[in-house]
């Protein structure tokens, strides 16, 4: 019995996590929905390639454990300690811990609260409310003020 096996994603639950695997050496036998063995949420597409471990006392029960890397999909940041993680739609996560610098690269990005030495932002910020202690604007461009008593 093989317990590692390699197939396509054929078809995905996402509101359960599951999905199945059409494992393309064994006569394009279908599993049956296999849940996803991950710390978070990322479905991955119909036909990607998929690493399966199954259970060693189970020919039908197991986890897909990923989508692995191969020449038509490569990190496009890598190297010692670095977390890298880039979405279907090119939005990209990376942490570096040598210089401790956390890069979001997206369309839009909304946060809740932040509170760090240091912010830059390369794009227009829009916010309710900002406190500083010191500012440094290159260009100020007020298009309307509102005052407490307006």
């Amino acid at each position: 019995m093989d317990m590692v096996r390699t197939g396509k994603i054929s078809t995905i639950n996402y509101a359960e996590g599951t999905a199945s695997v059409t494992y393309t050496d064994r006569n394009n036998e279908v599993s049956p929905l296999l849940p996803f063995f991950s710390i978070c949420y990322e479905m991955p597409k119909v036909d990607e390639l998929a690493v399966v471990i199954m259970l060693s006392n189970s020919m039908t029960k197991g986890f897909i454990i990923g989508i692995p890397y191969s020449a038509k999909k490569m990190p496009a940041q890598n190297g010692k300690g670095i977390f890298y993680k880039e979405f279907s739609d090119g939005t990209s996560i990376l942490y570096n811990p040598e210089t401790k610098t956390l890069s979001a690269n997206a369309e839009k990005i909304t946060l809740q609260s932040v509170t760090a030495d240091s912010v830059t932002i390369n794009g227009t910020l829009k916010a309710k409310r900002i406190e500083a202690e010191r500012a440094e604007i290159g260009e100020l461009i007020v298009d309307t003020i509102k005052t407490k008593n307006s």
